[in-house]
């Protein structure tokens, strides 16, 4: 029989003590639970590329008179989303000029406010000598622009409802009133001349810029496969087996010690 030293079966016993310990741990551990319904997981999202495209609309012209104490008053609205932007062009012809039709030229003034109450301008323009001929042309811009990227929708009709939503569509100038005022400053100094102007007449022609979208399913990327599950746990499939750590211990004669 070999004798050990006191220091000796300490160690010995600690040695023992950490194996059985390490034996029962590994007999007890149990491999993480699988979900049990993988379809959770499974997601029907596909892609939708969008395609945008610059169209251009316009509106009944706007044909009225602006008296020189009565300004024109009037509004419009567009029917169209995603405007950009929008450009007016007003013309006139002076229909009373004096001396050699260079005197008494009068001056439209054209004021817009857009829907969205921040975004206006005002512009003035003097009839031209001898021709009486003038336009004031102005164009206002939005500050939309259509995202980048695909949308995820499980169908089409998810899709084209995505598109009615932010960031896909602007609705700020989209059936709002835009108020035009039209003004007449009589150019004309002489008194009887003077009364006898009344004003003058206008065309306002009224265009815009808009973007519309168009969906198409991405093929690249919606191929039906599961791709997104989650791999296989081998460890979950595999029977574990107890290790002998007990009948090793005995085997090898260190139970006499314990």
């Amino acid at each position: 029989m070999i004798s050990l030293k006191k220091n000796d079966k300490i160690i010995l016993i600690v040695a023992v003590v950490i194996l059985v310990i390490a034996g029962v741990a590994v007999a007890m551990y149990q491999s993480p639970e699988s979900p049990d319904d993988l379809n959770s997981l499974i997601t029907t999202e596909k892609n939708y590329n969008v395609t945008w495209t610059l169209l251009k609309g316009s509106l009944t012209t706007i044909s009225d008179f602006a008296a020189k104490k009565a300004p024109y008053e009037g509004s419009v609205t567009i029917p169209e989303g995603n405007v950009c932007s929008v450009t007016f062009n007003m013309s006139w012809t002076d229909d009373r000029m004096t001396f050699l039709k260079r005197r008494g030229l009068d001056t439209l003034s054209l004021d817009v406010m857009m829907p969205d109450g921040m975004t206006s301008f005002s512009e003035e323009n003097t009839s031209a000598p001898k021709t009486g001929y003038a336009e004031i042309s102005y164009t206002v811009n939005n500050d939309f622009s259509p995202p980048d990227g695909p949308i995820k929708a499980e169908n089409d009709q998810q899709a084209q409802a995505k598109l009615q939503t932010t960031p896909y569509y602007d609705d700020s100038w989209t059936g709002k009133d835009i108020k035009i005022n039209v003004s007449c400053k009589i150019g004309e100094l002489r008194f009887l001349k003077k009364l006898r102007e009344k004003g003058n007449d206008f065309e306002l022609k009224i265009s815009y810029q808009y973007y519309d979208a168009t969906l198409s399913l991405d093929s690249t990327k919606n191929t039906g496969s599961n791709s997104e599950l989650p791999p296989d746990d081998y460890w979950a499939e595999e029977e574990i087996t107890q290790p002998p750590y007990i009948s090793m211990i005995i085997n090898t004669g260190c139970g006499r010690f314990v």
